[in-house]
């Protein structure tokens, strides 16, 4: 949660160096450096004439941050806390923020807004492009798992004052596929190839006592690929072919991590399938949050199903979210704004990052699991012992 446990109840405009900051990273979600990596963004601005609405907007995890309201800091989480539910924004905030950023961007080359402030667009056609991939720099050398809120803006503000003639386009930590704890990496991607080039050759780089260890993205790359690695999403080269994980597994004699489907998952581990390869589009998949007490899957997937024709459920028996993938591209945010309403919990939606969705879809391929979906009633793995179905909220435990 963000340091303010609550929500003030009447905020009548935002500091200026907020502000100054918030229009900043809405120019960032519609940036070309940004929307090559977000396949979230790159949706967005391919529909509804490119509109996002500002309620969308206000639901970033980053947005809400810099207006100070409760968060998703589940990434700083330590691995036995538990993620309370994100309350609403409140209405008046995000007229706030749709004001903040239309008096801000009454010049702007970049983006627009409608006149009663409600959503926001780019100016120009998005064109995607490969050039990235050549003049983005991976840096390791960070402590595994050490993360603060505010490290991205850190680490940017170190990359803008060490690199030689600019600021640079994009940030982004790497993090563990299966646990989301930041590995200690981070891959930059700079405005020209001569900066890229200028900063992977530095061997006297230090962050906050961490030497710093560059090399090119693209020689990293070959590096582990000479090595006979997996290639993770954020590491492969546009427009070139990759081993599943599966694949890389069978490859290489290791045995994937998942279990056969024939046999139960343990306890707490969550349910996966076999998607095949033609029909694994990221946009498929939905990330839901909020939910309590202790639901078997099939009742998720029966309450899902007022979205969008579901197809399979991944959730861990206990937590508060998991991921659902819908036979088919659901548009979360027109058709549920406010979350969708199930007895007493309410569950919110957000996109799934391309990384995410990578993994989400390596697990399937690895557990063999019918493409069917959860079969046999979706509840496999969560009506063991005494837990019986029903959405009861939550319930004190002893």
């Amino acid at each position: 949660m963000a340091p303010a446990e609550g929500i003030p109840v009447i905020v009548t405009e935002f500091p200026a160096d907020t502000t100054q900051k918030i229009v900043a990273q809405v120019k960032h979600y519609f940036s070309d450096a940004n929307l090559n990596q977000d396949m979230y963004m790159r949706q967005t601005v391919a529909e509804n004439d490119g509109w996002m609405p500002v309620l969308t907007l206000s639901r970033f995890n980053r947005l809400r941050q810099l207006m100070d309201l409760p968060y998703d800091a589940k990434k700083q989480a330590t691995k036995n806390t538990k993620k309370q539910p994100l309350p609403a924004v409140p209405e008046h905030y995000v007229r706030l923020l749709g004001a903040s950023i239309k008096n801000a961007l009454v010049e702007s080359d970049d983006v627009e807004m409608k006149e009663d402030g409600s959503a926001i667009r780019r100016k120009s056609n998005f064109v995607p492009s490969d050039e990235w991939y050549a003049r983005t720099v991976h840096f390791k050398g960070l402590k595994y798992g050490e993360e603060t809120p505010d490290m991205i803006d850190k680490l940017t503000e170190f990359f803008n004052k060490t690199v030689e003639g600019g600021d640079i386009e994009l940030l982004r930590l790497r993090r563990n596929p299966k646990t989301k704890q930041f590995k200690g990496n981070v891959l930059v991607q700079f405005k020209t190839q001569e900066q890229a080039d200028a900063m992977a050759a530095r061997d006297d780089l230090e962050y906050e006592g961490a030497k710093l260890a560059p090399s090119l993205l693209s020689a990293y790359h070959d590096e582990k690929l000479a090595a006979n690695e997996f290639i993770q999403g954020e590491l492969r080269k546009p427009g070139t072919t990759y081993q599943t994980y599966e694949e890389w597994c069978e490859a290489t004699g290791r045995k994937p991590a998942a279990p056969k489907a024939e046999k139960r998952k343990p306890e707490g581990e969550p349910e996966t399938e076999e998607v095949k390869e033609e029909v694994t589009d990221p946009l498929t998949l939905v990330r839901f949050s909020g939910v309590t007490g202790e639901p078997q899957i099939r009742e998720l997937k029966e309450a899902l199903g007022a979205v969008g024709p579901v197809r399979f459920v991944e959730y861990e028996q206990g937590a508060d979210s998991g991921i659902v993938r819908f036979s088919e591209v659901v548009a979360t945010a027109e058709s549920h704004p406010d979350g969708l309403k199930v007895n007493d919990m309410t569950l919110e939606f957000a996109a799934v990052d391309e990384e995410t969705a990578t993994a989400f879809f390596e697990r399937a391929k690895a557990a063999g699991i019918s493409a069917r979906g959860n079969s046999r009633g979706g509840s496999r793995g969560g009506s063991r012992g005494n837990r019986r179905g029903g959405f009861r909220g939550k319930r004190s435990r002893k």
